[in-house]
């Protein structure tokens, strides 16, 4: 062998003999590491064992509290519980029992359920709730659903059994909640409200997450109308807060504990109606003069009969509440109306500066023919709904002067289409206020922008003052008509069907 091999043979040599040293020296230095686990809550390391599977067991043996209290067969640790492998060469192990009371003093164990999540497309808000079943779901969701329809109205329509339309009666169409909803398996802190049953899942869906009963013990006289207005609730929501009572003519027994909490629904249950019915419409008043007879002489020398039609029409319905607009798809009609004829004598009066001839003309309907009042005045939602919505003629109809008077304000720079909610002209949206004298305002709202009247004009009873629209505050075609004592929001609304007695 030549040097020159011998050289290079010997330089392989020392390379092999100092790996084979670096290597053993690594495995003796890695064979003296100890295999641990860091156990870290919420961030901070809270200690060191030796086992991660004797934490699990020890966290699932010593939580029988829970497991008893929502009868779990296994609870699991914190989702904030880490648990890393590490290698180390200085091994100081924490005591378990060490480790769990710092997790439990957390109080954040998990079981497994399931998360429901509700999203709103209206106004964008999402909520979750939580439950160990998914069937205390399921039978939550239909005890709310019956706070606003009747079991067998529900039952039919989920069988597909209703009854076609062929005389009066009612469709229901299209049955659905509105927020979208997803349920998924997940691991669920104990530190969560997790529903166990149905029906505190459904009062709670019904009337607000942190609502508080409010009862009320009945007295002799009371009935379910005097008791709701007493308690700025109407009938149909006193019916919907006490299902055991099925209509507002309902007995009552003395010293029975009712419920009188406002319903404030967390989910938004929806339907259309299909309805045909029987509307009685009022007739007009007419009054004619004789100039032979003294301004004292009146007699109702036509009597007034009220028109019949059966009304086929269609409507949204929200958690009980019609939609604002009705639209009336055909109309039957069984008795025309026939106008009251009231013959007089010839009067003037003053009324301020200005005179005027005393037609003696009773009150006139605001809108034309058909129509329908889908709202009335009464308690809504824990707030006055100071008058009475009217749809049902559909857009563009005319509105009029409800009587005599002068125009006092005009609202008609509100867009044509409304919005829920919707501040412009103060809610209502393009308006008409009308001063009848003595005291006497009304109030034509949602109109659409080309209001035909203009403040300081005289108006006779039956002018055209605007166009029904759906402007300001709206969830439809339709017009609110109000009647104010006393300049409107100053003075006391009042129901202005009493103008038509």
């Amino acid at each position: 062998m030549k040097v020159k091999d011998k050289i290079i043979t010997g330089l392989i040599s020392i390379i092999i003999v100092i790996v084979y040293v670096i290597v053993a020296s690594y495995n003796s230095m890695n064979a003296d590491a100890s295999k641990v686990y860091n156990v870290y809550l919420n961030g901070e390391m809270i200690g060191a064992i030796s086992s991660k599977e004797k934490l699990y067991d020890l966290i699932d043996k010593k939580q029988n509290a829970i497991k008893e209290k929502y009868n779990v067969t296994n609870v699991y640790p914190p989702s904030s519980l880490q648990v890393l492998e590490n290698w180390t060469y200085e091994v100081e192990l924490t005591d378990l029992n060490t480790i769990y009371e710092k997790i439990e003093s957390a109080n954040e164990f998990n079981i497994y359920g399931y998360e429901v999540k509700f999203s709103s497309t209206q106004d964008h808000n999402e909520y979750s709730i939580y439950v160990l079943d998914k069937q205390v779901f399921y039978d939550a969701i239909k005890k709310f659903v019956l706070a606003f329809i009747s079991e067998e109205d529900y039952e039919a329509y989920m069988n597909g059994s209703q009854d076609e339309l062929e005389g009066l009666g009612i469709l229901y169409q299209d049955m659905k909640i509105l927020e979208e909803v997803s349920i998924r398996e997940k691991y669920i802190s104990t530190n969560e409200k997790i529903y166990e049953n149905s029906e505190e899942l459904a009062q709670e869906l019904l009337f607000g997450f942190d609502y508080k009963e409010q009862s009320y013990v009945i007295k002799s006289g009371d009935t379910i109308e005097s008791i709701s207005e007493s308690n700025s609730l109407n009938p149909q929501e006193f019916l919907i807060a006490n299902p055991n009572y099925s209509s507002p003519d309902s007995l009552l027994v003395i010293g029975d504990k009712v419920n009188i909490t406002l319903i404030n629904p967390q989910l938004a249950f929806a339907y259309t109606v299909s309805e045909a019915k029987k509307v009685e419409y009022d007739y007009d008043t007419v009054v004619v003069r004789d100039k032979s007879k003294p301004a004292s002489y009146s007699e109702i020398t036509t009597p007034g009969v009220k028109g019949i039609s059966i009304i086929h029409s269609h409507y949204d319905v929200v958690n009980g509440e019609q939609n604002s607009e009705e639209v009336i798809d055909s109309r039957e009609v069984v008795r025309e109306k026939v106008d009251q004829v009231t013959t007089k004598g010839r009067k003037e009066a003053v009324w301020g500066w200005q005179r005027y001839e005393d037609t003696g003309s009773g009150w006139r309907w605001p809108t034309e023919n058909p129509y329908a009042v889908t709202s009335e005045f009464a308690w809504r939602w824990g707030r006055q709904h100071n008058g009475i919505d009217i749809s049902g003629s559909g857009w563009g109809s005319k509105i009029y002067a409800a009587n005599d008077g002068v125009v006092v304000k005009v609202v008609k720079n509100c867009p044509d289409n409304g919005s829920y909610p919707n501040s412009c002209g103060g809610g209502y949206g393009n308006s008409v206020y009308i001063n009848h004298g003595d005291n006497i305002y009304t109030v034509y709202a949602h109109l659409t922008s080309n209001v035909t009247v203009k403040e300081g004009q005289q108006l006779s009873r039956g002018t055209v003052v605007g166009y029904m629209g759906n402007s300001g505050q709206s969830r439809g075609t339709h017009l609110h008509f109000g009647l104010s004592i006393g300049y409107p929001g100053q003075g006391s609304y009042q129901n202005p069907r009493g103008l038509f007695k």
